[in-house]
């Protein structure tokens, strides 16, 4: 099981780190959109001075990872590492393949669709890195040291690192095509997600009601889902009820409608996305 477990692991990193190459090739390179991190200062430096992306990106994540050994005092792991490496080799291969390419000449020609299309293929092929426990390396390093000797925040580190190489960008490139780069990052950021979490694929209901009991009785019987009750006290009140706590499927959101609008319409009844759930019924935990 390890060793298949290890090969799944090694084949959809390599998956996709090709796909975030050819997402790199294919869209963001011979468009100038700059989407942050290692690969958007390779490309502002592969446009001003000719030099290969994947070899600056393999330099720049070389420092980099150094500089986490150094200062950080961890490692990030075989798998980060080879896919770091890969994906700088499959840029620079795929460039000298002459790979196809998508190229907006103008604004009106198409440029809003290769960012999102850009975004969308590395947005997966990231996501498949991600979830196998990897990384790329990238402005993420950059993020955790000044959050170790700065105390800033991981999420404002790489705002930071990101926004620096933005700015940068609008300065070679203009506005437009730095504005571009902005909706590769933002189109990036939600395939991941949707592809690690499931496109926020279940909810969790939390139901009072005087009817809780009936409620909770329904729920067992026709849905098949576990409840949980959470002994609540009403602020204004100070009537003691228990809260009903149910994660479900987004499919099934409906079907808890009509339980709560039969048994007592005048419940009051919130539901909010999960990130992810584990658990009998949904994702094992392993």
């Amino acid at each position: 099981m390890n060793s298949r477990k290890v090969i799944l692991d090694y084949t959809l990193v390599t998956l996709g780190s090709l796909l975030t190459a050819i997402a790199l090739v294919s869209f963001m390179i011979p468009n100038n959109i700059i989407a942050g991190g290692v690969s958007g200062l390779a490309i502002i430096f592969y446009r001003l001075f000719g030099w290969w992306v994947g070899v600056q990106m393999f330099v720049y994540n070389a420092v980099l990872f150094v500089l986490a050994f150094a200062l950080l005092g961890i490692g990030f792991g075989i798998k980060s590492i080879y896919s770091a490496i890969m994906l700088s080799f499959l840029v620079d291969f795929l460039q000298q393949l002459n790979f196809p390419v998508f190229q907006a000449s103008t604004v009106q020609d198409g440029g809003l669709l290769v960012a999102i299309y850009g975004g969308v293929i590395a947005g997966v092929g990231m996501g498949l890195v991600l979830w196998r426990g990897a990384s790329t390396g990238g402005t993420d390093i950059i993020a955790m040291i000044l959050n170790k000797y700065f105390h800033i925040s991981t999420g404002s580190g790489l705002l930071i690192a990101d926004t620096l190489i933005t700015i940068f960008a609008i300065i070679v490139f203009g506005p437009i095509v730095a504005m571009y780069g902005i909706i590769t990052i933002f189109t990036t950021s939600k395939t991941i997600d949707g592809l690690i979490e499931g496109v926020g694929n279940t909810r969790t209901a939390f139901i009072i009601s005087e009817r809780h009991e009936d409620i909770k009785k329904k729920i067992l019987r026709d849905m098949e889902r576990g409840v949980t009750l959470i002994h609540a006290e009403g602020g204004f009140t100070g009537v003691k009820r228990p809260v009903i706590m149910v994660s479900i499927r987004r499919r099934e959101i409906g079907q808890l409608r009509r339980i709560i609008r039969e048994i007592d319409p005048k419940s009051f009844t919130i539901i909010v996305n999960n990130a992810e759930v584990f658990g009998e019924g949904f994702k094992n935990i392993n």
